[in-house]
């Protein structure tokens, strides 16, 4: 069955985002090029923040290019440029030169094997944020004719040698590739272990990292590792279908797990069926117990404005950020517990096109309380406001205030209504969102851009923002005076939506922030490389309809995945749908494409 242009949209977000994720975290590891050749690294080997089950790890690139969106969006080039990385290149060299040099019997295709192998990754980000550090498990019979010899060659080559032994006087090799870039590797029978770099393995003395050897061992006796049970999955298989990746919710949150409390993992699976398109599934890894009210956005999509370029809801612990709060406010704890006390259910997060990317707006439900807790919360906010919001600003007026060496510019409050409190800050940046030459206060203003950042507590709802249009905006829909997000969502899915784009707002809002930070007269040539091969891409996207992403209706009990569903608006009227429809499913596993 053919997939309509309109189905094909909502491969947009999900395989895009897997498609980022794959080239930053299976490809580029191959890259590393500032991996230490001494010196323990820092991973737990028994939760890496990411797992790869492949058929084969070079097909990779390929199979996304197989849905078609995505081979117009990233061309040729995406898998041209993976098949020739330095590392790669380096690795095949250092092995045709071992066979010629040490006359061993290895073919050409017996060396490509071993970058087209049945594979199992274990992936662990490095100190720049990447995933930098891995270890990858093969096994086929066919690479033990390439291992025959190697003992006898390490002996007598300068790029090739032995460096330890693990249980059972299995060997581990030392293959430098470049200055400043080795791989080690291990072998026992039909099973081969790679890994990114000495210290994954050993200690600035070369001795071996106990654990982490008997992790090694019993990969190469075994094929088991702790991966399966550190993300509750089935075990990798000697020889799997199509690809498996498991990226570990800390990972994609940068450390700040906090806010996605309920979520451990994100898992997408790519099973190709022999035709032109890839089928796919995706999958998160649920705690239950740590969901705020078992993840309920509903009230969130009806504060938020409509047309956000994206949306996510953030399953946020507040007990855990307030704590947070706490460390960087100065009036401590008590304030950031007065306020996190107060704060119920899901977060949300937007962005808009009418903004920048480092400007969404952020909205969260505020408990039911009377009056005087409404007083409280407001001090506490307002106090708090004032501490953490605000950067030093050397033409600043002198103010009264004890700490009158640190400048800043004043915090302005002002009540709409008896339910709506706002307290504003203007703080200089090149970034920021409004002009500094049309503020009444422009000659205090360090820069020639500022952001107004902008703080609301309005019926029941706080409301937090680098640009003040974001939080008016909000407040507006608060006031029935502007369209909510939950207006063109589906009614039954609002509950469960997790995440919503808007294809055209978030095609306006990047090719924007590619222009501003690519300046004419400093990055012309990037500039116009930008306008060749982005601009166009992204004017193709914005013709998509917009897309949703929910979870099931009904949350297990217990911790383990549950299937995610992606949806996609057909309200507007476009060619090819139903009138009236205003939602419909993307086809499960087996759909096909163009």
């Amino acid at each position: 069955m053919k997939m309509s242009r309109k189905k094909i949209a909502i491969l947009v977000v999900g395989l895009l985002v897997v498609a980022g994720v794959i080239v930053q975290g299976i490809w580029r590891p191959f890259a590393h090029r500032k991996a230490a050749d001494s010196g323990e690294v820092v991973l737990d080997i028994h939760h890496p923040d990411a797992v790869i089950d492949s058929e084969a790890l070079s097909r990779l690139p390929r199979d996304i290019l197989r849905v078609p969106l995505l081979h117009d969006v990233l061309t040729q080039d995406f898998v041209d440029y993976y098949e020739s990385n330095n590392t790669r290149l380096s690795a095949e060299g250092a092995l045709r030169r071992l066979a010629f040099e040490h006359q061993l019997d290895w073919r050409d295709e017996l060396i490509r094997r071993v970058f087209d192998e049945p594979a199992h990754v274990l992936l662990w980000r490095s100190p720049d944020g990447r995933l930098g550090y891995w270890l990858m498990s093969i096994h086929r019979n066919g690479l033990a004719k390439l291992l025959q010899g190697f003992g006898n060659v390490a002996a007598s080559d300068a790029q090739l040698s032995q460096v330890a032994k693990l249980s059972g006087d299995v060997p581990v090799y030392a293959l430098k590739l470049a200055v400043g870039r080795t791989v080690l590797f291990a072998t026992k029978d039909d099973r081969l272990v790679v890994m990114s770099a000495p210290g994954v393995l050993l200690d600035a003395k070369g001795g071996l990292l106990g654990e982490r050897a008997d992790a090694v061992s019993e990969m190469l006796s075994s094929g088991r590792d702790d991966a399966a049970r550190a993300y509750r999955l089935d075990a990798a298989g000697d020889a799997p279908k199509g690809h498996r990746l498991v990226v570990s919710a800390n990972y994609l949150s940068f450390g700040y797990q906090a806010f996605f409390s309920g979520i451990d993992a994100l898992r997408f699976d790519f099973a190709p069926n022999g035709t032109s398109a890839a089928s796919w599934q995706t999958a998160a890894l649920i705690e239950p117990g740590k969901l705020p009210q078992q993840w309920n956005s509903a009230d969130l999509w009806r504060a938020l404005p409509a047309n956000p370029a994206a949306c996510a809801s953030l399953p946020a612990d507040w007990k855990e950020a307030s704590a947070l709060l706490a460390k960087v406010a100065d009036s401590g704890a008590d304030s950031a517990s007065a306020i996190g006390d107060q704060l119920s259910g899901a977060a949300a997060v937007c962005w808009y096109a009418k903004s920048t990317l480092v400007a969404p707006v952020f909205v969260a439900r505020v408990k039911t309380q009377d009056a005087a807790g409404v007083a409280t919360l407001k001090t506490a906010l307002g106090k708090t406001f004032g501490q953490v919001i605000g950067a030093y600003e050397a033409k600043a007026a002198k103010t009264g205030d004890a700490d009158a060496s640190y400048r800043r510019l004043p915090v302005t409050t002002r009540d709409q209504g008896a339910d709506v409190t706002v307290w504003q800050r203007p703080v200089s940046a090149r970034a920021g969102t409004a002009l500094a030459s049309k503020a009444a206060f422009a000659s205090q203003l360090s820069a020639e851009r500022y952001f107004p950042v902008t703080l609301a507590l309005a019926h029941g709802y706080l409301i937090f923002s680098p640009d003040a249009r974001l939080v008016d905006d909000t407040l507006a829909v608060l006031d029935k005076r502007y369209p909510a997000l939950a207006d063109t969502l589906a009614p039954q899915h609002l509950p469960r939506t997790i995440l919503t784009l808007t294809p055209s707002s978030a095609a306006a809002l990047i090719e924007r922030e590619a222009g501003a930070a690519l300046p004419a007269d400093q990055e012309s040539v990037f500039r116009n490389a930008s306008r060749t091969h982005l601009v166009p891409k992204l004017h193709a996207l914005a013709h998509y309809p917009a897309v949703s992403l929910t979870l099931p209706q009904n949350l297990p009990g217990s911790s383990g995945w549950v299937p995610v569903e992606w949806w996609f608006d057909r309200s507007k009227g476009s060619a090819g749908t139903d009138a009236g429809t205003t939602d419909a499913p993307v086809d499960q596993p087996g759909t096909e494409g163009d």
